[in-house]
């Protein structure tokens, strides 16, 4: 747990952070507790820093270099060290993180090994109210930052959303869903990981831009490395997707093979999502992934456990030759759900059927505001 201090006399253990260290919070969401009328804002994030010059960094960039291949096109080529060096930076273990939520400070537990930290702060919800802000789509939002030294005038921000109790939410994988990636192609997934700009399965911002307008809450769960992001999250606002919490994987770069590899991203995406139909027990769920991967697997074993709190399964069903599984696979997978509760679609036109479920779903349990 965080450790509150008054923002005028911050902590004596509070220590300066080096230039090249660099914080970062991660998208995350707060539930709101009935029980102490307060909400619990889950705050996660971590601390690294750039390396310069130590040749073992540069010859591993130079390997991968081979491997993936990039254009002699400067901006390509830049692209390609730009991402490539976010896999490269030291991790910070044991650094506490000081924050400024709500007009109190909190000095965060220490990180770990990886550089990452993670924390709860629970403040009572009139404390909270004076805070916070509301988007585009009128959910709410908190907005945090880093309480650092006078002598350090850097500001790290990070954002919680408030989600209510009840409502639906959107649980939506990223690689060949939302964002074209290739995962079945290796040559391919890496010139889209590291060399091209990324790029929108076509239609489905509009699709899910739609969605919340009608107030559905957005968690982007991928196996994608936390390592990117940075790029991520700026592509998915510049892109116009809705603002969600984040939920990635720590990867290093020399993990990007193997089949040991493949099960921990998918150990870890059902993990991912499971704490969060745990974290809230009384709303919906759609699951939205892609015939890629295991996407309709996961999502089926997470239905047999988690029953009505899944309202629909959608699974985009990838192009001729893409290597994605095929719809007999995908149907096995979802054969103990109800055919109507699960759909195989292409194009966002197909699931104008899911449209009318969540329109009917938010009816009957509308988003509390």
């Amino acid at each position: 747990m965080a450790d509150l201090f008054p923002l005028d006399h911050p902590p004596e253990k509070l220590k300066g952070f080096h230039p090249l260290e660099v914080i970062t919070f991660y998208r995350s969401c707060g539930q709101y507790g009935p029980l102490g009328d307060s909400w619990h804002l889950e705050i996660r994030g971590s601390v690294l820093a750039a390396v310069q010059g130590r040749m073992h960094k540069k010859a591993l960039i130079h390997l991968f270099k081979r491997v993936v291949k990039p254009d002699k096109d400067l901006e390509i080529n830049q692209r390609f060290l730009d991402r490539t060096h976010l896999f490269l930076q030291d991790s910070r273990k044991g650094r506490s993180v000081p924050i400024s939520l709500a007009k109190r400070g909190y000095l965060l537990p220490n990180t770990l090994a990886n550089g990452h930290f993670e924390s709860t702060v629970t403040i009572p919800r009139r404390e909270l109210e004076d805070s916070i802000q509301e988007d585009a789509f009128g959910r709410k939002f908190v907005q945090f930052c880093s309480h650092l030294p006078v002598d350090d005038p850097r500001i790290f921000a990070g954002e919680i959303e408030l989600i209510s109790q009840e409502g639906l939410s959107i649980i939506s994988d990223v690689d060949d869903t939302i964002k074209l990636s290739n995962v079945g192609d290796r040559k391919e997934l890496l010139a889209n990981t590291f060399t091209r700009e990324f790029r929108a399965i076509p239609g489905m911002r509009e699709l899910y831009q739609t969605w919340a307008k009608q107030g559905v809450s957005f968690h982007y769960v991928s196996a994608s490395p936390w390592q990117l992001y940075g790029p991520l999250v700026e592509w998915l606002d510049a892109d116009g997707f809705p603002v969600g919490s984040m939920h990635l994987r720590h990867v290093r770069l020399r993990d990007f093979s193997g089949k040991k590899h493949r099960e921990q991203a998918l150990r870890s995406k059902k993990e991912k999502i499971q704490r969060l139909l745990r974290t809230y027990p009384y709303r919906r769920f759609i699951l939205f992934g892609d015939s890629g991967e295991q996407d309709a697997l996961i999502y089926g074993e997470v239905a047999k456990v988690f029953g009505n709190q899944i309202l629909h399964i959608a699974i985009r069903q990838l192009p001729d030759g893409s290597n994605g599984k095929s719809l007999s696979t995908i149907r096995e997978a979802l054969s103990h759900i109800p055919m109507n509760r699960w759909s195989v679609f292409r194009e966002p036109d197909d699931l104008k059927a899911v449209s009318r479920e969540i329109a009917e779903a938010l009816t009957t349990q509308p988003v509390l505001r």
